[in-house]
């Protein structure tokens, strides 16, 4: 990959992520929201090849790779026996070839996982040494030959459209175009928990149950195909139709930067443990996600709590930006006013009542 920033980065201390910043966070943050910005080696794929690749991964995963067209890229979650979430993954289709993107950190139990259930099975696993990159914004030059939902082989490269919340965002190995501004995690933390999109190992783990994670869920499962590993308890839930605690997000009302882990409470009840944690200047306030117990819903008042401190905050659904005129709506609390006159006051830009 082209050198992807300055020599000046600003590293995260005592850690083998990405750095913090290029130098700049607010440009980061802006040419993701406005822009391209370059998300380096953030990612990892794991490639499963042969002919029984997609029977293979039929029978393992959420989704369903048999109905993903040919080019497809698709939403799912790797389950643990138990239905608990493991691995969030993006499915990369070709053929009897199959990709699996998942966050950095994760591609070699991922690999190992696959590979402990690939008994009498016609296909390899093979975890891509390259780190994975994308580019996100506004003006991707890729999105203009390169479809929504869709991806294509380079040689050993590839390029996969995955939006981020609207947002375009393509996935790829190798080199990025000359003059892409990089981003590093302060920047892309904050739009990716504005986004709502989470991060295993620090906003899911071993018991997460899938539905709890919102929108996702409904992207990653299918409900129409046949067996999958963990199919039992998502099944269950499906049937019962609800879950005792759903990501949301968190919108500081102060500006305190709460650290991560720290406690939420509704009243005198704890409902939520906050995860990622990032400044926003879409709302211009500090953020976070957080599995929030049932009965507390999006504009529900709440507060963070940690030893030494406290912040007040607001539930939010997510994604929390960009703010459409209906996830507006859907964060008020009852303002006891028709929501046609409250979307009718957003779009000529009123204030309601």
């Amino acid at each position: 990959m082209a050198d992807p920033g300055p020599s000046g980065a600003v590293a995260a201390a005592g850690t083998d992520r990405a750095p913090e910043s290029f130098g700049n966070v607010t440009a980061e943050y802006l040419a993701l929201r406005r822009e391209c910005g370059l998300v380096p080696g953030r990612w990892e794929v794991v490639w499963v090849e042969g002919p029984d690749a997609v029977p293979f991964l039929q029978g393992l995963v959420s989704a369903d790779v048999e109905e993903l067209s040919e080019g497809g890229v698709c939403r799912s979650f790797l389950l643990t026996p138990r239905g608990m979430v493991r691995f969030s993954l993006w499915v990369l289709k070709e053929g009897d070839r199959l990709g699996l993107i998942c966050d950095r950190g994760g591609g070699p139990d991922l690999a190992e996982t696959l590979d402990y259930y690939r008994i009498r099975i016609k296909a390899r696993v093979r975890l891509d040494p390259r780190p994975v990159s994308a580019l996100v914004g506004p003006t991707v030059p890729w999105t203009a030959t390169l479809e929504q939902d869709r991806w294509e082989p380079g040689g050993e490269d590839f390029r996969a459209s995955a939006p981020l919340a609207g947002i375009p965002r393509v996935f790829f190995t190798g080199e990025a175009p000359g003059g892409t501004q990089p981003v590093g995690e302060l920047a892309w933390r904050a739009v990716r928990v504005e986004s709502g999109e989470p991060e295993v190992g620090r906003d899911l783990d071993e018991r997460t149950i899938p539905q709890e994670t919102g929108e996702l869920a409904d992207a990653a499962i299918s409900f129409d195909k046949g067996c999958y590993l963990g199919q039992e308890l998502a099944a269950r839930i499906d049937s019962r139709g609800r879950v005792n605690r759903t990501l949301r997000g968190l919108e500081v009302r102060t500006n305190l930067l709460p650290p991560e882990g720290a406690d939420v409470w509704k009243d005198e009840r704890k409902v939520g443990r906050i995860t990622s944690v990032a400044e926003s200047l879409e709302l211009m306030a500090p953020v976070g996600l957080s599995l929030i117990r049932r009965g507390t819903d999006p504009g529900d008042e709440v507060r963070i709590r940690w030893e030494g401190g406290e912040a007040p905050a607001r539930v939010r659904a997510l994604p929390m930006a960009p703010r459409s005129s209906k996830r507006i709506l859907a964060d008020l609390p009852d303002l006891k006013v028709p929501r046609t006159e409250i979307l009718s006051a957003l779009k000529e830009g009123r204030s309601s009542r």
